[in-house]
Order: structure tokens, then C-alpha cells, then sequence
């Protein structure tokens, strides 16, 4: 059985560090191809089905922006 994560990023938060890129085990990031109206690619969770919520990410944030939380009574079966 696999635990099921759901990943919220606060882009208003968010400088682009690329921390939580380099930190996720799984390479559940991705950086944006275009630039944001701030001026930098933002980072969005783009496999978010291989999290293993290892919270990484989230305590890495360097700006709280990253919140992992585990989808309740979504336990998929392999």
C-alpha cells in the first residue's frame, strides 16, 4: 500500500531557491520553462504521485513556502 501526499506551494512565499529541486529524493519538482511575473521560473510539483512524503522539502524551505500533507484514506494498492 502507498501512502498519497498532496503538496501546496506558496508561489507569494516562494524565491526560487531550488532547494526543495535539489533535496527531493524523487524529483517530484519541476522548474517552470517561462519566467513569472516576479522575474524568476517558479517550481511546481509535477510528479507528485512518486512523493513518499519524506517532508524534505518542506523542512528545507528556506521560506516556509512548501506545505506536504498525507491525503487522508487515499492508500492506493499496488
Amino acid at each position: 500500500m502507498k501512502k498519497r501526499f498532496d503538496i501546496e506551494i506558496n508561489h507569494d512565499w516562494c524565491k526560487a531557491c531550488y532547494i526543495c529541486v535539489k533535496v527531493c529524493p524523487r524529483s517530484v519538482f519541476d522548474i517552470a520553462e517561462k519566467e513569472s511575473h516576479r522575474g524568476f521560473k517558479e517550481v511546481t510539483p509535477a510528479r507528485i504521485d512518486d512523493c513518499i512524503g519524506c517532508l524534505m522539502c518542506e523542512n528545507l524551505c528556506p521560506d516556509f513556502a512548501i506545505e506536504v500533507e498525507e491525503i487522508e484514506n487515499a492508500v492506493e494498492q499496488n
